[in-house]
């Protein structure tokens, strides 16, 4: 018995709206929901003969970008290494391909995955609150490093990373509907008040940073909530001050060890000692291979090469910034494909920006996923690997709604 395509488009939607709590869990069921959306974007082409999809600029030079890591892999250093997650990575631009015809094609899709989003954000954050406060937090997860706060993430330190990714978008989806009353504008300078309190607390600087950088673009741009968010700003500040006066291992972590690796010798630095020392490694790979690099995930074995040494710490899974581990690892010709999407994204900020302080109207919507898909690539933090299959679900989530903006 055949399932219709309206059947079938409701229970691929169901699944869709689990992929913000399947995140928590870590990347083995979300990778799998993300894998079946691809699965179901596949069948839909040629039942439907939607063929049209693949014929767009943007998919062909993606879908070149993975020809190109598959080649790379078999030729790779270590082909075991980089041949599973080369060969694969074509899922990550069918999920968004699919989440394009989902919004389409199902009622109230974008209205639906907003509230699950939004109710997993609360979730997470109300439980990461509790554990700040009682040194447990809904599930009997207690706080393991003294300055640290993971939450629902158990043993991995990326609960700061998790909300700073996905928030920007649940205020990308909500901000056509947002009525500015008393009551919503109080509930809006709480809110943002409390989860930039919250993302200090996690004392993930990286976190800390982009959120920081999130909040500024977002208010030089979207004028309907510029002096809320000066405001709510302000208050977060006061906020995090008294945090550090009464919590002495945030103000060692955040303030101190911060203020000591940034200005060290009498020299300002971007990165700590130990994040240069994965870059110059990644540097002088890519000096060896310009062109096309070692191959995906290969950086923590030609790292181990006596050539690209530059210190103890220099050898890693990855480099831990997203443009090093490209050049190193995909070289010039894989590289380009990335930092052409962000020299594209730059553009867009600066007409947002310029059009924010005109009469044009600018779409709100297109604007904050443009600043969120910025923070996710930029260049001067530390980042996770490029290629884990986490962080790529939570890179690539927000681009099938920016695409379809786009295409309307």
């Amino acid at each position: 018995m055949l399932i219709s395509n309206t059947i079938l488009n409701k229970y691929i939607s169901y699944l869709f709206f689990l992929i913000p709590i399947s995140l928590v869990s870590g990347p083995f069921l979300s990778d799998a929901i993300i894998s079946i959306l691809a699965i179901f974007f596949i069948y839909i082409l040629f039942k439907e003969k939607e063929i049209y999809y693949l014929k767009d600029i943007k998919v062909i030079l993606f879908l070149i970008f993975c020809i190109f890591l598959t080649l790379r892999a078999i030729f790779s250093v270590n082909v075991m290494e980089s041949i599973t997650p080369s060969i694969f990575y074509f899922r990550f631009g069918l999920f968004v391909l699919a989440t394009v015809y989902l919004i389409n094609r199902i009622p109230n899709f974008e209205k639906n995955f907003t509230k699950f989003l939004l109710y997993t954000i609360i979730f997470v954050s109300v439980d990461a609150y509790i554990q700040i406060i009682f040194g447990f937090n809904l599930f009997g997860m207690k706080i393991l490093i003294s300055d640290r706060i993971s939450g629902l993430f158990g043993d991995e330190y990326v609960l700061g990373s998790y909300l700073v990714r996905l928030f920007p978008l649940l205020i990308a989806l909500m901000i056509d509907k947002i009525n500015l009353n008393f009551k919503n504008i109080l509930i809006f300078i709480i809110s943002i008040s409390l989860f930039n309190l919250l993302i200090f607390f996690t004392a993930e600087r990286t976190a800390f940073l982009l959120n920081l950088i999130f909040l500024i673009l977002l208010t030089m741009i979207i004028k309907k909530v510029r002096k809320i968010l000066i405001t709510t700003l302000l208050i977060s500040f006061v906020l995090m001050g008294i945090s550090v006066k009464l919590d002495n291992g945030l103000y060692e972590r955040m303030i101190k060890q911060t203020y000591n690796e940034v200005y060290h010798d009498k020299k300002v630095r971007i990165f700590t000692e130990g994040h240069q020392s994965h870059i110059k490694s990644a540097l002088k790979m890519f000096k060896d291979n310009k062109l096309f690099g070692y191959g995906v995930k290969n950086y923590r074995v030609v790292c181990r090469d006596s050539k690209y040494f530059e210190k103890i710490t220099s050898c890693s899974t990855h480099p831990h910034n997203s443009f090093a581990q490209l050049l190193a690892e995909t070289g010039l010709f894989g590289f380009s494909f990335v930092f052409f999407i962000f020299l594209y994204i730059c553009k867009d900020l600066f007409f947002f920006f310029l059009n924010s302080f005109g009469k044009k109207k600018i779409d709100e919507k297109k604007a904050i996923i443009s600043i969120l898909i910025f923070i996710n690539l930029f260049p001067f933090s530390p980042s996770g690997s490029f290629f884990n299959n986490w962080l790529s679900i939570i890179y690539f989530l927000p681009l099938g709604f920016y695409i379809n903006k786009f295409k309307r």
